[in-house]
C-alpha cells in the first residue's frame, strides 16, 4: 500500500477528527504503530494521531472525547510541579512516538503557560548534546482538571552529527557577512553573535533531509536588512538563509523623511509618542497609529494579550520610509512603511508578524512561512472588518467569483490562435519600453544558434512578428533589443522556472520602443509547442484609473493602499490574484523562490479563514460560516497554544481542530469591547472547521511539487514493442564487476584526494538482495585544502556495436548524495571520440533530476555545472537513509553518431566536492540492449 493510500484510508477511519493515524512510510510504520498501540493500552482508549511529514514521528496525539492520555494517578496533576513530572513521565513512557532516545538529555526543562480556560501548556525544546535544534519542540497540554489530554510538536529523531565545530564562530560570521553583503552593496551591515545549533534540512518543506551542525548568524543593519544565515560548522558551506524581515498600548512613531535606512530620527527623535494628541495632521502617521491601536486592542480585549510580546512592549513604527518602495515590513524591532501603505489592514498585517514572532514563531520558509504570512493577512483583515475606517464599502457576501475593479490597469497576453492554447494568459509587464499599447500579430520563435536571443540576430529575421524568447543567460533588455533590431514588433518572454510563476522583466534601455510582456513557464512551453501550427497573439497594457473602483471589498488585502494601486491579495478567491485557494491548485508555488512561496501559498490558509468566517461552497464542501468572533478565537488559540516554529498546513489543521474542542461551550470575549460576547462555539462549528480543512486541502501534500523520491517506481517495459536482446548486461553478483570487463578510474582535484574507485558491495540499502556497484562519496566534514576530497570516479563499459534495431540502456540505481554539489551522470563515446554527457532528452524514464552547482558558485566537483542525479529522496522517509531504488531507461539511438555499426562505450561518472557527502551513487542490473522486432 502506498503512503498516500494508507494515509487516506486511516483518515477515513478517523473522519470525526480527521487525524491521519499511522500515516507514514513503510520503513518506520511498524515502530510508530507499536508506540501508538502501547499508548492506547496504557491510556485505555485509542488516541487520535497525526504523523509529521518530515520526521516520521508523531506530530499530534490527542485523547478521544472524554478521555486522557495517561490512565495512571499521575495523569491528574493539579500543581505545576505535578504537571512537569507528568509531562516528563509521558515522554519517557512513550518516547517511541517521537523517536526520542533519551528524554533527560534530548528535551529541555519545560516552560509553562496557563490560559483563560485554566488549561496549562508545557513546552520543551529539543536539544542535542546541549545544543538547540532549530524548530524542534514538544508541547504537552493539561485541562483545567489537571488531565494530560494532548501532546504535539516537532521532534527530529536520529540526529548523529559531530557536535564539536570544525570552524569557529568568527569564521562563520565572515562567511555570513560576505553572503549578505553581496546582495546589499553600500549598506553597513554587521553580524550578531553566532549560535551553534542543529539544522534539519527539509523540515519546513515537510520532507526528509540531512541534519547539520551549523552556526546561526543573524546579519543585518537594524533596519531594512535582517537575514539568518546557517553556516555549516564542519563544511563552512551555507546550508540555508532565511530572511528575518517579514514583508504588521504603547506606540511610538517616527518620520522616515523619505530616507534610506537607518532613518535619521530613529530611535532618539520620535515624531509622536503615546499620550500626545491625535490626529497629528499627517495622514500617513495617523493611519499607522490608529491601526496600531486597533490590533493592540484586538489582542488585548479579545484574547487578553498585552502587546506583541505579551508584556506590554512599545510598538515602534516608521512612516514615509524611502527604501524598497512600495512596501511595508516588520524587521524584528519595528514596522516601517513606504508612502501610501499605512492603511489599516497593511499596518495590522505587519504587527501580525510581531505577534507571530512572540507566539508560534513560525519559520519564514515554505508552509510554515506561508502560515506566517497568512496569519498577518488574517489579523489585518480582521482589524479591517472591525474598525469601521477606510474604504469598507461595498461589502457583501462573496461567491467564488473574482472581485472586479473597474479602474484596474490591464496587462495581458491573449493567444488568439490556435484554439488548443487560445485564451488570456497570466502576464507580467516589463519595466522598460512602452507602458500603454495594444498589439496584435503572429508569434515567431527565435530559432537558429541562439534561441535565447543573447547575441545579434539576422537582419529582418523577425520582421513584423511578435518574438517569443525564453528567459535565461543574458538580461531581458539585451534579448528585447536584439529582437527589436531584427524587426520584431513586440516580445513575449517565457519564464524558465516556477511552472506558474510570473516575472516582471526588469532592466533599463531607453532605446527599446517595442512592447514586452511575460508568461509563465507552463504557458510558454505550450506556446512553443504550437509555433509550427501558427500562433497569433494580442498584447495589451493600459494605465487604468488612479482610484480603484471595486464592486466588493470584502476579504481584499491592501485595497486602500494607493502605493500598491489597490488590492494585492483576495482571501476569499485567492486564485484571482494568482495565489492558490487549495493545495492542489496550479498556483501553488513549489520552488525555493520567495522563501518557498510564503506570500503566494498563504492563499491556502487565508482562504480557509475566509470560508470559516463567512461560509461558502468550495471543492465539494459546503461550509456554514461561524462568524468572525468564533473564528478569530480559534485561530489565536491555535497560534498561541498548539502551533510551533515548523508547523505546516497539516499541523495548522490539527491545531484548529484541537482549539475548537477546547473552546466548545466556553465564553468568548467580544473582539472589540473585551466583554463576554453572545457567541459560543458548538460541535457543529467544529464540524465546519473540519470541512474547511478538507475544502482547502490543509492535510493534502503538494504532490505537484515533486516532493517525492528522486526516482519514480513504475518503469515501463524495456521495449514498447519487440523483444529485449541484451548486448551487455551485468548484475554485479559474486563480489566482482561481472563479465562485462568494466574499466574503473578516478581523478582527484587536490593532492589530498584519497584514491577510490567504483567497487562492488553487498548488504544493499532498502533491503535489496544481492550485490551492486557503488561510487562512494566520503563524508569528509572539512573542505580545508589539506583534507579536501573533491574528485570523480568513472566506470567505463567495453565497446558495443550498434545493431540495426537501435540501442537502449537500462539500469537500477540508488541516489544519496549532497544536493547540488555531488552527483552522477551517464556519458558516451562513439568510435573512440571524446566523452559526452548523455542529454536529458535521451532518457525514456527517470532522467536527471538536477544540474550540479557551478564552479562559479563554489563547487569543486569535477562534474560541476553538468546535468545529473543529485540529492536524496524528498519523501518523508526514504526506504533507507533518505534514498530509494529506481530504474532509468535511455534511448541511446537518439544520441549523435549512434548509428548502425558504430562502436559505443558508456561511462557512469560520479563526482563529489570536497566535503559533506552522505553516501554516493549505487548502480545495479545494467543492461545495454536492442528491441528486436
Amino acid at each position: 500500500m502506498s503512503r498516500n493510500t494508507l494515509q487516506k484510508t486511516l483518515v477515513a477511519v478517523s473522519v470525526g477528527l480527521l487525524f491521519g493515524a499511522y500515516a507514514q512510510a513503510d520503513a518506520t510504520l511498524p515502530t510508530v504503530r507499536a508506540a501508538i498501540d502501547r499508548l492506547a493500552a496504557t491510556s485505555g482508549a485509542t488516541p487520535n494521531v497525526s504523523i509529521h511529514e518530515a520526521t516520521g514521528g508523531v506530530s499530534f496525539v490527542r485523547a478521544p472525547k472524554g478521555g486522557k492520555l495517561q490512565a495512571q494517578a499521575s495523569a491528574r496533576s493539579v500543581g505545576e510541579v505535578d504537571k512537569h513530572n507528568a509531562s516528563q513521565q509521558f515522554f519517557r513512557d512513550h518516547s517511541g512516538l517521537f523517536g526520542i532516545a533519551n528524554v533527560d538529555t534530548e528535551l529541555s526543562a519545560a516552560t509553562v503557560q496557563t490560559d483563560r480556560q485554566g488549561f496549562s501548556h508545557l513546552t520543551r525544546k529539543q536539544v542535542y548534546h546541549g545544543l538547540p535544534v532549530l524548530g524542534g519542540e514538544l508541547k504537552s497540554h493539561f485541562d483545567a482538571a489537571g488531565n494530560l489530554y494532548s501532546v504535539n510538536g516537532s521532534f527530529i529523531p536520529g540526529i548523529n552529527v559531530n557536535p564539536s565545530p570544525s570552524f569557529t564562530a568568527e569564521q562563520a560570521s565572515k562567511i555570513a557577512l560576505a553572503r549578505v553583503a553581496a546582495s546589499n552593496a553600500g549598506k553597513k551591515i554587521s553580524a550578531g553573535k553566532p549560535e551553534l545549533m542543529i539544522y534539519r534540512q527539509g523540515l519546513t518543506q515537510g520532507i526528509s533531509g540531512d541534519n547539520h551542525l551549523v552556526w546561526q548568524v543573524e546579519v543585518g543593519n537594524g533596519s531594512d536588512v535582517r537575514e539568518f544565515v546557517y553556516v555549516g560548522a564542519h563544511s563552512s558551506k551555507i546550508v540555508d538563509q532565511i530572511t528575518g524581515i517579514h514583508d504588521g498600548l504603547n506606540r511610538r512613531a517616527y518620520d522616515g523623511q523619505g530616507k534610506l535606512p537607518p532613518v535619521p530620527n530613529y530611535p532618539n527623535n520620535p515624531f509622536w509618542v503615546e499620550g500626545q494628541g491625535l490626529p497629528t495632521g499627517v495622514a500617513e502617521a495617523d493611519n499607522m497609529l490608529n491601526a496600531s491601536a486597533d490590533i493592540f486592542n484586538l489582542f488585548k480585549n479579545g484574547f487578553g494579550r498585552d502587546s506583541f510580546d505579551g508584556k506590554g512592549a512599545t510598538m515602534h513604527s516608521i512612516f514615509n520610509r524611502g527604501d524598497a518602495c512600495p512596501n511595508a515590513s516588520w524587521n524584528g524591532t519595528y514596522i516601517s512603511f513606504c508612502p501610501g501603505t499605512t492603511t489599516d489592514d497593511v499596518t495590522a498585517h505587519e504587527w501580525g508578524h510581531a505577534y507571530t514572532q512572540y507566539t508560534h514563531g513560525l519559520i519564514y520558509s515554505y508552509q510554515s512561512g506561508a502560515l506566517n504570512e497568512a496569519y498577518s493577512d488574517i489579523w489585518g483583515e480582521t482589524v479591517d472588518r472591525l474598525n469601521g475606517r477606510g474604504g469598507d464599502t461595498p461589502d457583501a457576501a462573496r461567491t467564488n467569483a473574482c472581485v472586479v475593479n473597474a479602474n484596474a490597469p490591464k496587462t495581458e497576453v491573449e493567444i488568439t490562435a490556435p484554439a488548443a492554447i487560445a485564451g488570456v494568459k497570466a502576464t507580467g509587464a516589463a519595466g522598460f519600453g512602452p507602458t500603454s499599447f495594444i498589439l496584435s500579430g503572429s508569434v515567431m520563435g527565435i530559432g537558429g544558434l541562439d534561441p535565447l536571443a543573447c547575441s545579434a540576430l539576422p537582419a529582418n529575421s523577425l520582421a513584423g512578428k511578435i518574438a517569443f524568447i525564453d528567459r535565461g543567460t543574458c538580461s531581458f533588455v539585451i534579448k528585447v533589443k536584439n529582437a527589436q533590431n531584427a524587426g520584431a514588433t513586440g516580445v513575449i518572454i517565457g519564464n524558465n522556472t516556477g511552472s506558474t510563476a510570473i516575472i516582471a522583466p526588469g532592466g533599463v534601455d531607453a532605446t527599446i520602443t517595442i512592447p514586452t510582456l511575460s508568461v509563465t513557464q507552463l504557458d510558454g512551453t505550450a506556446i512553443k509547442e504550437q509555433l509550427a501550427n501558427g500562433v497569433t497573439a494580442k498584447l495589451s497594457r493600459t494605465a487604468g484609473g488612479a482610484t480603484p473602483a471595486y464592486n466588493n471589498v470584502r476579504w481584499l488585502v491592501g485595497e486602500d493602499s494607493t502605493a500598491f494601486g489597490g488590492a494585492i491579495r483576495d482571501m476569499y478567491s485567492p486564485t484571482c490574484y494568482g495565489n492558490p485557494g487549495k493545495v492542489s491548485d496550479v498556483q501553488y508555488a513549489c520552488s525555493a523562490a520567495d522563501n518557498g512561496g510564503v506570500h503566494g501559498n498563504s492563499g491556502v490558509p487565508n482562504h480557509g479563514y475566509a470560508l470559516l468566517v463567512d461560509g461558502g461552497n468550495y471543492n465539494g464542501q459546503t461550509i456554514a460560516g461561524i462568524g468572525l468572533t468564533k473564528a478569530a478565537h480559534l485561530y489565536y488559540r491555535a497560534q498561541s497554544v498548539y502551533q510551533g516554529p515548523s508547523s505546516g498546513f497539516a499541523a495548522h489543521a490539527d491545531a484548529l481542530a484541537a482549539s475548537c474542542k477546547d473552546l466548545t461551550g466556553k465564553p468568548l470575549n467580544d473582539l472589540k469591547t473585551g466583554n463576554v460576547s453572545g457567541d459560543v462555539i458548538t460541535e457543529s462549528d467544529c464540524a465546519q472547521v473540519d470541512k474547511m480543512a478538507l475544502a482547502v486541502e490543509l492535510r493534502t501534500a503538494p504532490t505537484q511539487c515533486g516532493f517525492g523520491p528522486i526516482l519514480k517506481k513504475s518503469p515501463p517495459a524495456l521495449c514498447a514493442a519487440g523483444t529485449v536482446t541484451s548486448l551487455l548486461s551485468d548484475n554485479f553478483e559474486g563480489g566482482r564487476r561481472g563479465g562485462a570487463k568494466w574499466l574503473v578510474s578516478y581523478a582527484g582535484v587536490n593532492p589530498s584526494f584519497t584514491p577510490r574507485n567504483w567497487s562492488v558491495i553487498s548488504g544493499l540499502p532498502g533491503g535489496r538482495p544481492g550485490s551492486a556497484i557503488i561510487s562512494y562519496h566520503p563524508n569528509n566534514q572539512s573542505c580545508a585544502t589539506n583534507v579536501n576530497q573533491a574528485g570523480a570516479q568513472y566506470l567505463d563499459s567495453p565497446e558495443v556495436t550498434v545493431p540495426a534495431d537501435g540501442l537502449k540502456l537500462s539500469f537500477d540505481h540508488f541516489v544519496l548524495t549532497e544536493p547540488g554539489f555531488d552527483g552522477g551522470n551517464v556519458q558516451y563515446s562513439v568510435n573512440g571520440a571524446a566523452w559526452k554527457v548523455v542529454p536529458a532528452t535521451a532518457f525514456v524514464y527517470n532522467g536527471y533530476n538536477a544540474v550540479l552547482t557551478s564552479v562559479a558558485d563554489g563547487n569543486d566537483d569535477p562534474l560541476a555545472g553538468q546535468p545529473g542525479f543529485s540529492g536524496n529522496d524528498l519523501s518523508p522517509i526514504g526506504t533507507a537513509a533518505g534514498g530509494s531504488w529506481g530504474r532509468s531507461i535511455v534511448d541511446l539511438s537518439k544520441l549523435t553518431g549512434v548509428a548502425t555499426g558504430a562502436k559505443v562505450k558508456l561511462r557512469f561518472a560520479s563526482g563529489n566536492d570536497g566535503c559533506g557527502a552522505p553516501l554516493g551513487w549505487i548502480v545495479d542490473d545494467v543492461n545495454v540492449y536492442s528491441c528486436k522486432p
